[in-house]
């Protein structure tokens, strides 16, 4: 008994396979199956946009981490978000009129007639055909001089013309693009409400590896059902050759929007703005997580292939996904896009994540990426203004593209983690909107709960107590003791760990190799932590955080330059993240490297500023370029909700009075009364007010005693005093015997006396 297709206007029935027998749709009824096993061969043509690069073909591999297999935590279904994560918007893209796409006679003759140089390749083995030397042009017809395989680059005409009915069912009208691979054509489904498609030919119907993938395709590419990646219809042969239909995808290529800007821009290339592109990136990443979920690699992204359809995006070729562990299968990408180890070592997820770092890096950046010496790197800061600028995106794009595929992001959700924090900080700074968020992989920064016990130092010194904690991974079997050890003193947490491994009640864990670290640095065993550390790295040199706490190390040793190395490698490990910023920071600072610390410091409050210690990092960074009234903004930066909000006002007040050690730079009248402006409003207790107050009038009666005509009819007043000697001491008399009054000890408070007794100004009586 048949069963009829659901799918209104389709009068089709349902196979034994699930699919429908004329829409191609898989019924809803029918259970998921895994993507069959034949061998692949894959395409590298777009959907919409002609391809730009040569195809290359190799064969199949994998990387050697472990677990780089595949992508856990990504999205699957086929919901669509929005772009940009909530933090930059997007135009949406118009669809437009389908029928417009469809090429001109002149846009077909010009790809019949020359097929560009730098596309012509061996279809056999890859080598470089038909180009042109010093005393002849290139040649559109010939052999391979490498392995004798004839090249024709002029008789690709489209095999389908306008009218022409495929199968019965699909009315072609023309075609819209070309590719590495062949012609793609627009046309109507008869059978299904005159629904546009997307048929996909193949160049040539006498090449097995293209025979191949056209069965492939239609065994398993129908099976993908992701709201950010093409539908695949159906699988038909007419005229002897096997063609693909998938849905039509309205919208705008990347690759055709970085076109328009060159056209707009009188033919110099202008890349996308660093935040559209990012969230475009974004976008695609899920339909990558969704394909390694399900043991598929896609192979060749490039802006070609990603569609900005409306307020979201679509990969719109999947010409070349393959099982990722069919080793018998031919692999197509495209040359400056595809990973060097795809040519012996085969795909991986890695090496799709390659593709999306080189994707995003083409359309940022102006780069000749295709061939040369950038092929498969990346200009440096030095030469490139967009990476001198925003140097997480830089980190973010070398990992992305490292040579080995062990050094990459391992999974799509990871890769998007990351890149969504880069992002943060692109928007925060260009928009001048704090754009804080909780991080997934450290704790909050420490400088307020050091203050609250006590620890000031935080305030005028790099102190590398105040960086946040690296979080502890909770899949590990010891994650639930850890936790409870989180706040304990490192000498007992040491003590504790020492007692639950002995008693065999704590495993012998990385975390627990991680929390001994930190409670030896803490308690300044310094000498017993690279041991540890050294056991964890060598089972697992990608472990970040053993650089982490190496840098924090050397950072507790006095010894900053190292330190800012050891950060600096966690910062591109994790280049999303605020901490490792601040930990370059504080490195930076402890070196003496004052513009290079407060840039840092500046970029981390931008995003986030309830980090007290960039706040006072920043405060002290200007402080030593002898700018006041920066380091005073900085600290004004804190937010009223923070704990550290008191105490950074009570050093703004500080910072306005301040009088340079040799005596050479004085507060000015108007930058005295800021600062007991800023005490008279701060809540904080009696014996704190009367401190304050007494160190501002201090600083003002110097200024009194060697300045007395800047002092001379200002007309400002100090706590209600006007700016002359007699009154400012009457005024620090009073303050003093006020703390005198509030003082915890009998000493402390006989000097307290005894000072104000020195200061009150001389009578006759």
């Amino acid at each position: 008994m048949s069963i009829s297709c659901a799918i209104a206007g389709c009068g089709g029935n349902v196979l034994s396979d699930g699919y429908c027998d004329t829409c191609g749709t898989l019924a809803a009824s029918s259970p998921t199956r895994s993507p069959a096993g034949s061998p692949t061969v894959v395409n590298t043509s777009p959907s919409i946009a002609a391809a730009s690069s040569p195809a290359i073909s190799s064969t199949t591999g994998a990387s050697r981490r472990s677990g780089s297999a595949s992508s856990t935590g990504s999205t699957r279904g086929t919901r669509r978000s929005g772009l940009g994560a909530g933090l930059v918007e997007i135009e949406p893209t118009e669809a437009g009129d389908p029928s417009k796409a469809v090429m001109t006679d002149t846009e077909i003759a010009e790809v019949i007639e020359a097929t560009p140089e730098q596309e012509r390749f061996c279809k056999s083995c890859e080598s470089e055909v038909g180009r042109s030397t010093a005393d002849r042009p290139g040649r559109i017809r010939g052999f391979c001089s490498n392995c004798r395989t004839p090249f024709d680059f002029a008789s690709n005409a489209p095999a389908l013309s306008a009218g022409e009915v495929v199968a019965g069912q699909y009315e072609v009208l023309g075609p819209i693009a070309h590719g590495g691979m062949g012609w793609i054509y627009l046309g109507r489904d008869k059978a299904v409400s005159d629904r546009w498609v997307v048929l996909k030919g193949l160049l040539d119907s006498t090449d097995p590896d293209a025979a191949i993938a056209a069965v492939a395709e239609r065994q398993f590419l129908a099976q993908i059902e992701h709201g950010n990646i093409v539908n695949i219809y159906n699988f038909v042969t007419h005229a002897g050759s096997g063609y693909i239909v998938m849905e039509y995808v309205g919208g705008e290529s990347l690759n055709s929007k970085l076109k328009a800007r060159r056209r707009a821009n009188s033919g110099i290339p202008d890349p996308l703005p660093v935040a559209e592109a990012i969230a475009y990136v974004l976008g695609i990443l899920p339909a990558f997580g969704y394909l390694h979920d399900h043991g598929l690699v896609y192979n060749d992204l490039k802006p070609a292939n990603i569609m900005a359809v409306d307020s979201g995006v679509k990969l719109i070729d999947v010409g070349a996904v393959m099982r990722i562990d069919d080793h018998d299968a031919a692999i197509f990408g495209t040359q400056g896009f595809q990973a060097p180890e795809v040519a012996t070592a085969g795909p991986s997820a890695q090496s799709d994540l390659f593709t999306v770092g080189r994707t995003l890096a083409v359309l940022v950046l102006n780069f000749v990426f295709h061939s040369g010496s950038y092929q498969y790197a990346l200009p440096g800061p030095d030469t490139e203004p967009l990476f001198a600028r925003w140097e997480s995106l830089h980190r973010f794009l070398l990992k992305a593209t490292a040579p080995h595929p062990d050094d990459r992001f391992q999974t799509a959700a990871e890769m998007a983690q990351q890149l969504t924090g880069v992002l943060r900080e692109i928007v925060a700074v260009e928009s001048g909107t704090p754009r804080p968020s909780p991080s997934h992989r450290f704790g909050p920064d420490r400088s307020a709960a050091l203050l609250h016990d006590g620890l000031t130092a935080v305030i005028d010194q790099v102190e590398w107590r105040a960086l946040p904690r690296p979080v502890v991974d909770p899949e590990d079997p010891a994650a639930a003791s850890l936790i409870e050890l989180h706040e304990i003193e490192a000498d007992q947490a040491l003590a504790l760990i020492a007692e639950g491994l002995e008693a065999d009640v704590l495993p012998d864990s990385r975390e627990v190799h991680l929390r001994r670290a930190r409670a030896l640095i803490e308690a300044g065993r310094n000498d017993e932590v690279d041991p540890i550390l050294d056991t964890i790295v060598s089972d697992d040199p990608w472990e970040w955080r053993v650089d982490w706490y190496r840098g924090l190390d050397q950072l507790a040793r006095g010894n900053a330059s190292v330190a800012a190395e050891r950060f600096s490698n966690v910062w591109t490990s994790v280049p999303g993240e605020l901490a490792p910023q601040l930990a370059v920071a504080m490195a930076a600072e402890g070196a003496g490297e004052h513009v290079r610390a407060g840039t840092l410091y500046d970029r981390v409050i931008s995003v986030d500023p309830t980090d007290v210690s960039a706040a006072f990092g920043l405060a002290r960074c200007r402080v030593a370029d002898g700018d006041r009234s920066g380091a005073a903004a900085a600290l004004g930066r804190i937010p009223r909700s923070s704990a550290a909000y008191g105490k950074a006002q009570a050093e703004v007040a500080r910072l306005l009075a301040a009088v340079d050690a040799d005596g050479n730079t004085m507060p000015t009248p108007d930058e005295l009364a800021a600062a007991a402006r800023t005490v008279e409003r701060l809540q904080i207790d009696a014996a704190e007010r009367a401190t304050l107050t007494s160190e501002i009038l201090e600083r003002a009666l110097v200024v009194a005693e060697k300045e007395p005509r800047s002092l001379s009819g200002v007309g400002v007043t100090l706590f209600g005093r006007p700016l002359d000697e007699p009154e400012l001491r009457k005024g620090l008399e009073a303050a003093y015997r006020e703390r005198a009054r509030l003082a915890s000890t009998d000493n402390e408070r006989v000097a307290l006396v005894d000072q104000a007794n020195r200061v009150r100004p001389r009578t006759l009586l």
